[in-house]
């Protein structure tokens, strides 16, 4: 018995043109890279790998994804020009974001500099010594204090 090379062999390795259209469709119909996984029998690690070894992989799953966009956008359009209002806001919001977004972005500049500036300039100004406040406003001296009977 010949030893071929030590290691895990590649499941997906051996892929075939109609497996490739299966994990086109598979990525079409909306599963995700987990779901495809586990009707390929790998674990998602292998998909990921097999993705950055095996362009025609990623194209397969890039193409299904990309074809089921499509026919979504396609719907979409259809839906807006037949006047249905969803689907026509929808369709203006991406398209269109700068004239028909949601929240619209308004940009302040402040100088918080010259603010702080005045209003510690009129605080400096009000400012009134503690010797012309009434006495009943003053802090109570030490020997104020001295004048309470115990």
């Amino acid at each position: 018995m010949e030893k071929g090379k030590p290691g895990r062999k590649r499941k997906l390795a051996s892929l075939t043109e109609e497996d490739y259209k299966q994990i086109s469709a598979w990525a079409g119909d909306g599963l995700n890279e987990s779901q495809i996984a586990t009707l390929l029998n790998v674990n998602i690690s292998t998909i990921t790998r097999e993705k950055k070894r095996n362009e025609q992989f990623a194209h397969a799953i890039k193409k299904g994804r990309y074809k089921a966009v499509q026919l979504v956008a396609n719907k979409v359009f259809e839906n807006a020009m037949d006047g249905k209002e969803t689907s026509a806001i929808f369709f203006l919001k991406n398209r269109d974001p700068d004239n028909w977004a949601d929240r619209q972005e308004v940009n302040y500049n402040l100088d918080l500099k010259n603010v702080l500036t005045s209003a510690r300039s009129r605080i400096i100004e009000h400012h009134v010594p503690a010797q012309a406040l009434p006495k009943r406003t003053q802090a109570p001296t030490a020997s104020a204090s001295e004048g309470v009977d115990e």
